[in-house]
């Protein structure tokens, strides 16, 4: 039998590589790479497996390399993403050259474009274009190809496959290996118990948000039946607390329901946070998620400039978001929202009013991340346009200093407003006070702690 090696390699920075994105952690925060659960249950019975979170265990480079030349692998499947790529191509490189291990990668760069990923250099052999795809398993067994979910070469010839773009497709896969996971390394400040592990319902994203790469992954939407086959493998695992990942948890709001309404007759009793959309949830199903189990969900708000989100494909109001927002409170569900500072064609005034609207929403915690031109994102195609040079911008990371200007506001100015973010919104008294009266245990001290230090280090 095969051995097979799946990988989240070491770095400089806790890398945040799964569902192709493109980040480092801007708090003391990680979780199992969602890419890779769903890896492990499609080739768990067919292969022999073991996973390797480098990132999550403090591996560093030479720890890495040397667990996988010693290790016999046949191959290394391996996350990386455009904020580490030199890193991780360095680190494959080394391997190849010491090894005839078969090297695939998973990530959005090379998704975007997996011809030139592939002719370009040499130690890649293939290219995961869509995770949940059972082609991989054809393709390290060496029958015919050739195989869905894969870019790959064969007799010196690329064979670059295309991303299957259908939607509302229902897809499923088996159980993913938890225990291989290093669960215990994992956290989340917003996580009620520890430890816990990813479940994913669907995959991709239905919306066409300009800014975004998401909504060329196409969406399709997992079976009920197979989601809860994993949950109760999870709490089989003794886990009680399960994070979320997909772009939009309630995206199709039927399927979002039925899936809470079957943790509720199921009796599951997880804990457990998820993503959403202002404009596909409401009261009703706000209740459905807090009765399944639900204690805190994430909105992308991105920025409270209504006419630059209609513009960039995300046609939300303000008033919406407010009335979201009411509507977890009075439930009781914590919030977490999302805002990109230097979004093209957003002046310093208007990022300022979007700061502003974070506080007058009042989340319990918010993050402000730096725009990035997204591999894949129709956005970055339209500024190649206006400047051919962002074409070659190939390295990016959301949490440090912007790549780019964003014409209207320099980069200096972009960081100089992202710092004033953090500062307006953490440091008022009001927050700092509420953020004390939750303490009522040692796990909340050093969570608050933990999220104190981080946010002083990234505002230094």
């Amino acid at each position: 039998m095969k051995k097979i090696l799946l990988l989240n390699p070491p770095g400089s920075r806790k890398f945040l590589r799964d569902q192709y994105c493109s980040s480092a952690t801007k708090a003391d925060y990680y979780w199992p790479a969602v890419d890779l659960l769903v890896l492990s249950g499609i080739l768990s019975d067919h292969f022999e497996l073991e996973v390797l979170d480098a990132i999550a265990l403090n591996a560093d480079k030479k720890t890495t390399i040397e667990k996988i030349l010693s290790g016999s692998y046949d191959a290394l499947i391996s996350l990386s993403s455009s904020a580490s790529m030199d890193e991780d191509f360095a680190l494959f490189e080394t391997i190849k050259a010491k090894s005839n291990i078969i090297i695939i990668i998973n990530a959005g760069f090379s998704r975007d474009d997996p011809k030139k990923y592939l002719e370009e250099h040499d130690f890649i052999d293939a290219i995961i274009m869509d995770y949940i795809k059972l082609g991989i398993v054809d393709y390290l067994q060496a029958k015919p190809g050739p195989y869905q979910g894969l870019g790959y070469k064969s007799n010196k010839q690329i064979i670059g496959q295309d991303s299957d773009l259908e939607q509302n497709t229902s897809f499923s896969y088996p159980v993913p290996r938890h225990d291989l996971f290093a669960l215990k390394n994992y956290y989340l400040p917003q996580a009620r118990k520890l430890p816990f592990s990813c479940c994913l319902i669907s995959y991709g994203c239905k919306y066409g948000c300009t800014y975004c790469s998401s909504g060329s992954i196409g969406f399709k939407l997992r079976d009920i039946d197979n989601i809860m086959l994993e949950l109760k493998a999870i709490k089989a695992l003794g886990i009680s607390e399960v994070h979320f990942p997909d772009f939009t948890f309630t995206a199709d709001m039927t399927h979002a329901r039925k899936l809470c309404q079957a943790m509720i007759d199921q009796g599951l009793e997880l804990s457990w946070d998820c993503l959403t959309r202002v404009d596909c949830f409401d009261m009703a199903t706000a209740l459905l998620l807090k009765k399944a189990g639900a204690h805190t969900i994430q909105f992308g708000i991105e920025t409270q400039n209504e006419q630059l989100l209609k513009k960039m494909g995300k046609p939300i109001s303000n008033e919406q978001v407010k009335r979201c927002f009411a509507i977890c409170k009075q439930v009781g569900l914590e919030t977490i929202g999302f805002f990109i500072i230097g979004l093209p064609g957003e002046d310093a005034k208007s990022i300022k009013k979007s700061i502003d609207f974070a506080c007058e929403l009042d989340c319990d915690y918010a993050a402000f991340s730096i725009y990035v031109p997204d591999h894949g994102s129709l956005l970055r195609k339209q500024l190649e346009t206006i400047d051919p040079l962002i074409a070659n911008i190939k390295n990016f990371d959301r949490t440090m200093y912007p790549v780019i200007d964003n014409l209207i506001v320099s980069r200096r100015v972009i960081w100089q407003l992202r710092n004033y973010a953090l500062k307006k919104f953490y440091l008022r008294p009001s927050y700092i006070w509420r953020q004390i009266k939750k303490i009522n245990s040692l796990e909340k001290i050093k969570s608050v702690g933990k999220i104190s230090y981080s946010l002083i280090k990234g505002i230094i």
